[in-house]
């Protein structure tokens, strides 16, 4: 990321150390230029309750600056600012990465995966997606090429890699 989009990341109106989502300031997606999108697509993002105390989790990557939290359809830019925990946060309204975040498949699949295997699962894409970025490939780059490792070895979803490749006109 260059210094210009980095500067417009950390100087935008975050709310600091909010304990919860409610009332947080906020942005509009579509007011942000393309570098800035582009950028802020690449950021890893996180599945949080929508009722968590945000201030009590600290396990975020200090490394890892910006995160984006998804909770009850609703995308959220974070930034640690070197910290482990949420610092600074400002929901994105309307935010569009031609995902669909649906609370109902995310809570549906985590009732019937055991906890231990959803938290390797997360580890290793984890990991992947941190190697993908600093090789520059675009979230839209590692969802693709993630959902192809998927289908490679599984089944359950081809159709679903169908869609999104006819989507994104792939």
């Amino acid at each position: 990321m260059n210094n210009a989009v980095y500067r417009r990341l950390v100087s935008m109106n975050y709310s600091r150390k909010s304990n919860d989502f409610y009332g947080v300031n906020e942005v509009n997606w579509d007011e942000l230029d393309d570098e800035m999108k582009d950028v802020i697509l690449t950021f890893p993002d996180r599945h949080v309750d929508w009722d968590v105390d945000l201030m009590s989790i600290e396990d975020l990557d200090r490394e890892q600056q910006f995160y984006l939290f998804v909770s009850q359809g609703k995308v959220f830019l974070v930034d640690t600012q070197g910290y482990n925990y949420p610092r600074y946060i400002i929901e994105v309204k309307d935010f569009n990465d031609g995902i669909d975040y649906g609370d109902d498949i995310i809570d549906r699949g985590t009732g019937i995966t055991r906890i231990a295997d959803q938290e390797i699962f997360e580890q290793v894409i984890s990991n992947l997606c941190t190697d993908l970025s600093e090789d520059g490939f675009s979230k839209k780059d590692a969802l693709v090429f993630l959902q192809v490792l998927l289908d490679h070895k599984f089944d359950c979803v081809v159709e679903t890699r169908k869609t999104l490749f006819q989507e994104w006109g792939i």
